[in-house]
């Protein structure tokens, strides 16, 4: 294994570096119905307003894991622009290959039509291991989702795999 790699080493120094994002669009309910029919999600909640507006929530919701899929591409290595990226890997001649190694998901509040998504994200942690096929860089993410109150909605802790 190559410890201390550029890489790593790069990675490294954008740790606790915050990048924020706000959605130019508006949640509307043609949104959470196409998203829940996507996922194959027939729960009336996500579909039927006249139903939802009975339940505890009082009117649609988006599905639980509509925040993890909204701009989630904003997420990797946040705040950084396409050519800060590119350095970053400058020495491998190439893009590396990324694999999603797992998420963990706190969900604090549904996101609700007229809702416009926030969301703050930042490195929490990066290290490497030796793995079958060579050095493996892990990166951490942590993403924080809020509405347009500042109300907090999520939470998404993201581990990405970096092939070198």
């Amino acid at each position: 294994m190559v410890e201390g790699s550029p890489v790593l080493s790069r990675l490294q120094e954008l740790i606790a570096q915050e990048s924020e994002y706000t959605d130019e669009f508006e949640v509307e309910k043609g949104m959470i119905k196409r998203f829940a029919l996507a996922i194959g999600d027939t729960n009336p909640l996500y579909h039927d307003e006249e139903f939802a507006k009975v339940t505890a929530y009082g009117g649609m919701v988006a599905p639980p894991t509509f925040f993890f899929e909204w701009n989630h591409h904003r997420h990797w290595l946040p705040g950084l622009s396409s050519k800060q990226r590119q350095s970053i890997f400058a020495d491998l001649q190439r893009e590396p290959r990324l694999l999603r190694a797992g998420n963990e998901f706190e969900i604090i509040r549904p996101v609700r039509p007229g809702d416009i998504i926030k969301s703050k994200s930042r490195l929490t942690n990066v290290y490497e291991k030796e793995g079958k096929s060579g050095q493996l860089i892990f990166v951490v993410c942590q993403a924080d989702y809020f509405n347009q109150r500042g109300e907090a909605l999520a939470t998404n802790k993201d581990v990405l795999v970096i092939l070198l």
